[in-house]
């Protein structure tokens, strides 16, 4: 991190067209830790920090409204909890005057294979949520003290609650160098979810 831009030093991105993981399930975690212990080997990093952002089949995401922008935890009913990890987070109220929450869920057993996988490849797990999450924490460092619910609530309603269709090129070019390495298109989302790892560590 140079000033207040993020440097993106490296990228790369491994395909994984064996079934080496299939609806976020580690079929083949060896070569998974062979493809992170490479990335890392080559750059010279070592005892690194991770931060895992979840998108696939396997992660159960909504959008709900609640009477208050401060509910308790237990006012959000989550079936068969006992059994899967889930958060929230407040977005923006809408216009009959409820608050509007992202709510999300992935089983136990799914977040248990990657806190082992990072053990395995000798890194140090900091944080593991979702890629909407990312993104939010993405759109929210993109405004700084800018920042106002009522106008995510407004580009929210816009593109029907899908926050990737909020990232542009240009937007994660303000808030990222990436001029050391070389980005698909398909590669721009990622990148700015890992921003919003970052920043929403950095709060």
């Amino acid at each position: 991190m140079e000033g207040q831009q993020l440097v993106v030093r490296a990228y790369k991105q491994y395909p994984l067209n064996n079934l080496e993981l299939t609806h976020l399930t580690l079929f083949n975690s060896t070569i998974i830790k062979q493809y992170i212990t490479s990335f890392l080997s080559e750059h010279d990093l070592s005892d690194a920090f991770v931060a895992f952002a979840l998108h696939g089949s396997a992660v159960h995401e909504k959008f709900v409204t609640m009477p208050t922008s401060t509910p308790h935890r237990t006012d959000f009913t989550m079936q068969d909890s006992a059994h899967l990890l889930w958060e929230y987070r407040y977005l923006y109220p809408n216009d009959d005057g409820q608050f509007v929450f992202y709510v999300y869920s992935v089983p136990r057993s799914v977040v248990l294979q990657y806190k082992l996988l990072a053990v395995a490849a000798q890194c140090n797990l900091i944080t593991m949520t979702t890629q909407t999450m990312a993104l939010l924490s993405a759109y929210e460092h993109m405004f700084g003290s800018a920042f106002r619910r009522t106008q995510l609530g407004v580009d929210m309603m816009r593109c029907n609650n899908n926050i990737g269709d909020l990232i542009t090129i240009d937007a994660l070019k303000r808030m990222v160098d990436i001029s050391a390495v070389k980005l698909a298109k398909d590669d721009y989302l990622q990148c700015m979810a890992a921003a919003g790892l970052f920043y929403s560590e950095k709060v």
